[in-house]
């Protein structure tokens, strides 16, 4: 075991209006908002080899989870990925929560919808009798929200 990774530090997912998906995840699924810049220049353009990227992020915690949205504003010429949860490359976050049919009715509003069906867990090694629920929106990312039993 190489130790390289000392532990998480954020998830970030690119989001088509900034404004909107904060309402979502601060409104629906209760995080709390630390803070919103704009990025640019020469760092982001290191880091992740596009040349004039500039962003407008927010960063986001909830129970020792950070979340990192942030919205493209340059270069041009963005595409949109919607993968199936078949397909390579594709990931989604996952959260429990406490009641899933009415995270799923909260979550209509803001675009969010069941990709699937609510399923449960019938045999291990998950836990039996947990409902479990892949959530979708327009920019495609996916969400998994699991209710364990009891």
């Amino acid at each position: 075991m190489s130790g390289h990774v000392l532990g998480p530090v954020h998830t970030a997912i690119a989001v088509s209006d900034l404004t909107h998906e904060l309402g979502y995840w601060q409104q629906v699924l209760g995080f709390t908002l630390l803070g919103i810049t704009e990025v640019g220049g020469p760092l982001p353009e290191q880091e992740t080899g596009v040349p004039g990227l500039r962003s407008r992020l927010a960063m986001l915690a909830l129970h020792g989870q950070t979340v990192e949205l942030y919205q493209p504003l340059a270069p041009g010429g963005r595409a949109t990925y919607r993968p199936s949860p078949a397909d390579i490359g594709s990931w989604h976050l996952a959260f429990r929560v406490a009641d899933l049919g009415a995270l799923i009715r909260d979550s209509a509003p803001w675009g969010w919808q069941v990709r699937g069906q609510v399923a449960v867990v019938t045999e291990g090694p998950g836990p039996v009798g947990a409902r479990l629920a892949y959530l979708h929106n327009a920019d495609g990312t996916i969400l998994e929200f699991i209710q364990l039993p009891g």
